[in-house]
């Protein structure tokens, strides 16, 4: 009864399913590398000529007023290069290898740039052992800061969130210096106290503390004091606060706590170890011990400040709510204590949370008379309407009215009101209020959001062009941020370059925006990328490109290879791009940016290059794991996977296939069938099988029955049957049934067309054992997937 079934398959699956898939790679079967790299790097027509660029003109008395009426024929060009004359970035020069001058250079930078944490380490870990040797205490202390992103560090940046990663790159420097003999003080103990405090690891952070007394170093309150308010952040360790506090009076009793001067002890406790100290009793609610605490501080001759009394004004307002609050803001007031921003804040989030509209009225109304604004998240969350809240706050001087009409338009825009913005705008000039930049660039920020480029630019010449307001850079990014995104290119150049001639510097959020228009609206032409990119590098000073630049330009290049091949120059220039973002500018690279680079290099038929970027991306998965882009897409390594098979790189189609499932890649079948295609041209039907095993095998770290359909299968049954390894067939088929069925249910099937077709190749196979396998197969089908038997 089978054999009659099986008749009918007329057509050996096997050969037409190797023929199909040997179709993908006869492009460059026959090719050998050498011959592949020539062509790779042979020389290009150029692209057709672009639009001029025009000079700009000097700054002087007879400069325009400001205007863009001329914008539909403006004098701009975009940048024109030859690919294989361009001025490319240049790369680095290799580095001495004096230890000494290594460290040399280390300390200088680290003390003079603005370094990040990621740059930070970078270049540190790039440090030879021998270097670690001309380092001292400072120097190991400075880059501690900086890779935990103390404000210290980085002032001007903004901090960072610190993670284990942190914590662990920061015991590795550590570990270093301890291993160059460098002597850590009291502020090496300090950061390491720091960032345990910061991940609450309270144990270790007590740890470090221990070390540094018995390294002899007597310690100043404010490691204890760091330890304290990390308690005062946790309600379950309010014990342990209690606890610490007992022992910090206790040690400075007994002297064991040094002053902030290190030929002093530390007499009592300060105002700031104070305040952390009830701020964990406020927010558990023990007023009773906050009392007790404020007596003590009477008796040392300590007065509360402001901070202190705002602690405590937030612990009643959690615990027994906002009338509680009221009464301690008056006594504070009574207390010739007068009320922040913060403590109004705190009473205002009262309001909100126990519906108190008219108390919120009477707080607002304080508030304008000390020229105190609320925020705008606050004022978003508030029942009032905008035009109330500027009746309300009226008794505002006219220099802080317009902070109001910010904030008013700011939570306006938060709410995606516009049509609120612009009734704003409108009061704030019926009122004979002064707008300030700050105004209109929320202004312009809330146009570009909501689509209306034509009127922020309309609105950005009534605006400016009288002269009495000049736009800062911030509204310049805006509008050429906006003109970009909606492929108004000319335009976006002509704000640049009318910023450069108001003698603005243009930033790298300025390039960046710049960078993604070339890369989505001017795909054909690469050269005003490259002019775009080349000019971060020669204005002065420098602008230092991001994670973002790198991307757009990697962008912009696999747009240009899909459309013809790169030229050798242009080729070169996207390859010392990229080694920049390590070498040179020590970016702190996310899943996009190696999506982008690995895109770029497989349009660009650059297999050396993209296995590059595909190797590096791996090795940056332990650290950040690659998400979102290849979680969601992974067509590019598949595409990366077939480039390796068109070159004959099979051993490299099989180690993007080992690392699909490490980089957290969805499952599909298409790669585990090149990559048993992979194994095929090897010669290597083993490891076919324990591709196969391993997939359908729950004790194995790559088990994903997933990605093997009944088209993976019949490949394997395939390969097995052209290598006579017979005999490893029905035990991988009787897997696959248990995998499926446990793992996938009914999401993988088994087709009749796909086992006639495979029954069919078994039955023509010359393999002695071939029609038993056939019947076996049959058999398990018949058994297990009986609407698949074949009829």
């Amino acid at each position: 009864m089978h054999g009659r079934r099986t008749q009918q398959a007329a057509v050996s699956w096997t050969m037409a399913y190797c023929q199909a898939i040997r179709s993908t790679a006869q492009i460059e079967q026959r090719r050998g590398l050498s011959e592949l790299y020539k062509r790779m790097t042979k020389k290009q027509p150029e692209d057709a000529k672009d639009t001029n660029i025009g000079k700009d003109k000097e700054v002087g008395k007879d400069t325009p007023k400001l205007s863009i009426s001329s914008i539909p024929k403006p004098k701009i060009r975009v940048p024109r290069i030859d690919p294989n004359t361009v001025a490319r970035a240049q790369a680095p020069k290799e580095l001495t290898k004096d230890p000494k001058l290594l460290a040399d250079e280390y300390i200088a930078d680290l003390h003079t740039a603005n370094w990040g944490g990621e740059e930070t380490w970078v270049r540190f870990s790039r440090l030879p052992r021998k270097s670690h040797t001309f380092l001292r205490d400072i120097d190991i202390n400075c880059t501690l800061a900086n890779i935990r992103g103390t404000e210290r560090a980085l002032v001007r940046r903004g901090r960072s969130t610190p993670t284990s990663t942190t914590l662990s790159r920061m015991l590795e420097v550590f570990e270093a210096a301890q291993q160059a003999s460098i002597v850590p003080d009291r502020y090496t103990y300090q950061e390491l106290i720091a960032i345990n405090v910061d991940l609450l690891n309270f144990n270790y952070a007590h740890d470090w503390l221990e070390k540094m007394v018995v390294q002899g170093i007597k310690p100043t309150i404010r490691p204890y004091r760091t330890i304290l308010k990390g308690y005062s952040t946790v309600a379950s360790e309010l014990d342990s606060a209690r606890r610490l506090w007992h022992e910090i009076k206790t040690k400075i009793g007994a002297g064991l706590i040094a002053g902030e001067k290190s030929d002093e002890l530390a007499k009592t406790v300060d105002l700031l170890t104070y305040t952390s100290y009830v701020a964990a009793e406020s927010k558990a609610g023990n007023f009773a011990v906050v009392v007790s605490v404020l007596e003590e501080m009477d008796q040392a001759g300590i007065k509360p400040d402001i901070t202190l009394r705002n602690t405590i004004l937030d612990g009643l307002v959690r615990h027994k709510g906002l009338d509680a609050g009221l009464q301690e803001a008056e006594l504070m007031e009574q207390s010739e204590y007068e009320l922040n921003g913060y403590s109004y804040t705190t009473l205002l989030n009262a309001t909100v949370k126990e519906q108190r509209g008219d108390e919120a009225r009477q707080l607002l109304e304080a508030a304008a008379a000390k020229n105190i604004v609320p925020p705008a998240y606050l004022v978003q969350k508030l029942t009032l309407d905008p035009f109330d809240v500027l009746n309300i706050m009226a008794k505002l001087e006219d220099s802080h009215k317009v902070r109001l009409y910010n904030v008013l338009i700011e939570s306006a825009m938060r709410d995606n009101d516009f049509s609120q913005v612009l009734q704003l705008i409108d009061h704030l000039k019926q009122h004979n209020v002064s707008a300030n930049v700050v105004t209109y660039t929320l202004l312009f920020d809330a146009l570009n959001k909501a689509g209306r480029l034509d009127q922020a630019k309309s609105m950005f010449t009534k605006v400016f062009s009288s002269g009495e307001l000049t736009p800062d850079a911030h509204i310049y990014s805006i509008m050429i941020d906006a003109c970009g995104r909606h492929g108004d290119v000319k335009t976006m150049f002509w704000f640049k370059n009318e910023m450069q001639r108001q003698g603005l510097a243009v930033s790298e959020p300025v390039y960046n925006s710049i960078l993604s228009a070339l890369s989505q609206w001017r795909q054909g032409n690469l050269q005003a990328v490259m002019v775009t990119a080349s000019e971060m590098e020669r204005v002065k000073p420098s602008v230092k490109p991001t994670c973002r630049t790198f991307s757009a330009i990697f962008a912009a290049f696999a747009a240009q290879a899909q459309r013809r091949r790169l030229g050798a120059g242009e080729l070169e220039f996207l390859q010392t791009w990229y080694t920049l973002a390590t070498d040179k500018y020590y970016i702190a690279k996310d899943s996009y940016y190696y999506f982008m680079a690995v895109n770029a290099f497989v349009c660009a038929q650059s297999l050396p290059d993209a296995m590059t970027a595909f190797s590096d991306m791996v090795r940056s998965h332990k650290v950040s794991p690659v998400s979102s882009k290849f979680m969601k897409n992974p067509v590019r390594m598949l595409d990366l996977i077939k480039l390796a098979i068109e070159h004959q790189e099979f051993g490299a189609a099989l180690e993007i296939w080992n690392n699909w499932q490490r980089l957290r890649l969805p499952p599909i079948a298409k790669a585990v069938e090149l990559a048993l295609f992979a194994c095929d041209q090897m010669g290597q039907p083993t490891m076919a099988g324990n591709i196969i095993r391993g997939l359908l095998t729950k004790d194995e770290d790559v088990y994903c029955p997933r990605f093997v359909d009944e088209s993976v299968l019949a490949m394997y049954i395939a390969m097995m049957t052209k290598h006579s390894m017979l005999d490893a067939i029905m035990p991988v088929v009787q897997m696959w049934t248990t995998a499926i069925t446990e793992e996938c249910e009914s999401e993988l099937v088994l087709s009749e067309s796909t086992v006639a077709k495979t029954v069919a190749m078994l039955r023509r196979s010359n393999h002695p054992d071939a029609s038993a396998v056939a019947n076996e197969l049959l058999t398990h089908v018949d058994a297990h997937f009986p609407d698949a038997t074949p009829v």
